[in-house]
């Protein structure tokens, strides 16, 4: 094998071209015949030119250029304006104030009118709290041209309330001592030998107890609340001398309340059973037997409902059922709806709703809202259906108000009537009648820290009777003023007035004159103010002025109050 060496193979052309340049001259061997070619032929030779620049050695770092940039300088005009703030104040104080367990109250007034107040409480402590609370008040003084008018009122209940993480009891006995007269009679010379025998007097005593028993948990748990709860009360008029027709009056209840929250819903109900007892009379008294009373009555009640809200509105729907036993309809349900909706962050608050129920009336409760009733009565229940709307709200932190408007309609209401068959008008029998009030309720309530504080509530309402001539002694228009100040802790001012108008007398039945003036018992413009100073935390005294424009208005018919009344007196806590 011939091996070719590549770098001869370069001379090749090399030596080619060399030829061509040597003006076509070829050279053959000497065995070889010799060839001689001349032509002519144009050669350029570009001209030179001579390099100026020296040699220089070229380093391969490449120097970077110092660059400069020159500051601007500008300058900005600048204010400091610094706010005035308020120097904080502080109060030191311990941090639990010392607590006094005890505090009386006495006091007296014209009317040869003593006054009396004692209350106890338990300090504190994370398990209990009780106490016992007394109250008197009496006068011995009469009304000038009436049968003697002395009465006196004391009061008095015994509480407790223990409590653990998850339970709470409460419990109280309450008691009534009330001594008053039939005064209700003017004192003339024809009636001198029945106000001279004293027979006008009366007195009823009443004793109650109730115990409540629920559980404690918070107001966001989706938890079962629930609570039992019970109450006896007797109540009967006291005459040692003739005891057997005294009315005597007894009353027991036993109920629950549940309520249980799911999400934005909540939903309730209430059930409880409430009997009463009702005697006059009876075996070996006076009273004819057509006129004695036994009787009873028992009211099973159950009152679900559900309630939704979100955040600007809630609603309520449920219904109130109650058994009514003995009476006619046994049945009676008044449903339970309630709408509101909040506009400008609760400053107005536009509602409607409908509402009632059924109320047990007891001797106990009817002697109470006029002791000058006979004791011989019939009981009914009322029952109450109620349409309402209105506008509430807060237009400021002080300032808050409600107005609405309602239309109320009440089967067998209790109405008082001068009785003619036991007494000579100076007690009143009880009527019942369907009534209808169509009315407007407005208030307005402002409030300045603890400083000042100022009620304003208007009612109205136009009463309709089915049977009854009016609606004896409901007043058509009542409005009320409240208002109390506290200057420094140191001087306490209330002050109140009450103004009634369009209140009916039934004097008017018993009266052959016309038109229906008969029946008006009067406008009552009743004005009170009351001060007290403390002297320091435990002593303190005060003066409370009564009926300042002396007007003997009639609280019932025939029925006088006293004109101008000052009381005074101290307190001390122990």
């Amino acid at each position: 094998m011939i091996k070719i060496d590549f770098k001869y193979l370069l001379l090749i052309p090399l030596v080619f071209i060399g030829g061509i340049s040597f003006a076509g001259v070829y050279l053959e061997p000497e065995d070889t015949a010799t060839w001689v070619n001349i032509s002519e032929a144009e050669r350029r030779i570009s001209p030179s030119y001579r390099i100026a620049e020296k040699p220089l050695i070229i380093d391969t770092i490449i120097p970077i250029p110092n660059i400069s940039y020159p500051l601007l300088s500008r300058n900005m005009r600048t204010e400091i304006s610094i706010d005035q703030i308020d120097p904080a104040k502080i109060k030191i104080v311990e941090k639990l104030e010392k607590l006094y367990p005890g505090y009386v109250r006495i006091g007296l007034g014209n009317y040869i009118s003593p006054l009396g107040e004692v209350y106890y409480n338990s300090l504190r402590n994370r398990r209990m709290s009780y106490g016992v609370h007394l109250n008197h008040n009496s006068s011995f003084g009469n009304i000038k041209g009436y049968a003697p008018s002395t009465f006196d009122n004391t009061t008095g209940r015994v509480f407790g309330e223990f409590f653990t993480k998850q339970f709470r009891i409460e419990s109280e006995l309450d008691y009534l001592n009330n001594g008053y007269h039939f005064y209700g009679i003017q004192d003339t010379t024809e009636n001198q030998d029945l106000i001279s025998k004293d027979s006008l007097r009366n007195r009823v005593q009443g004793i109650g107890a109730n115990v409540r028993f629920s559980n404690v948990t918070r107001k966001d748990s989706a938890t079962l609340l629930y609570a039992v709860k019970t109450d006896f009360n007797y109540f009967h008029e006291f005459d040692p001398n003739d005891r057997i027709q005294n009315a005597r009056n007894s009353n027991f209840g036993i109920g629950t309340e549940m309520s249980y929250k799911l999400r934005n819903h909540i939903y309730s109900a209430d059930l409880d059973v409430r009997y009463n007892n009702y005697k006059f009379a009876g075996e070996g008294s006076t009273v004819p037997v057509p006129d004695w009373h036994d009787d009873n009555n028992t009211i099973i009640h159950l009152k679900p409902s559900i309630a939704s809200y979100g955040k600007k509105w809630k609603v309520l729907v449920g219904v109130d059922l109650n058994f009514d036993i003995v009476s006619d309809p046994i049945f009676v349900a008044v449903p339970q709806l309630e709408g509101k909706y909040s506009l400008f962050n609760d400053m107005f608050i536009p509602y409607a709703g409908i509402g009632g129920g059924l109320t047990q009336n007891t001797f106990q409760s009817l002697n109470r809202t006029n002791e000058f009733i006979v004791p011989e009565l019939e009981l009914k229940n009322t029952k109450e259906l109620k349409f309402y709307g209105g506008i509430k709200g807060t237009l400021s932190k002080q300032l808050s108000f409600d107005l609405q408007i309602h239309s109320t309609a009440y089967t067998n209401m209790a109405l008082f009537v001068n009785d003619t068959v036991w007494s000579d008008m100076y007690k009143f029998d009880v009527v019942y009648d369907k009534v209808t009030a169509l009315g407007v309720n407005a208030s307005i309530s402002y409030q300045a820290a603890e400083k000042l504080k100022v009620d304003a509530i208007v009612a109205y309402n136009n009463y309709t009777t089915q049977v009854e001539t009016h609606a004896w002694n409901l007043p058509e228009i009542d409005i009320k003023l409240r208002g109390s100040y506290n200057l420094y802790d140191k001087l306490y001012i209330k002050s109140d007035l009450t103004l009634m108008g369009g209140r009916k007398s039934p004097e008017g039945l018993f009266s052959t004159d016309a038109g229906d003036d008969k029946y008006n018992l009067g406008f009552v413009a009743d004005a009170n103010l009351s001060a007290e100073y403390r002297y320091n935390k435990r002593v303190s005294i005060f003066v409370q002025f009564n009926n300042l424009a002396a007007q003997k208005y009639f609280r019932w018919n025939r029925y006088r109050t006293q004109g101008f009344q000052i009381l005074g007196g101290a307190t001390f806590a122990f």
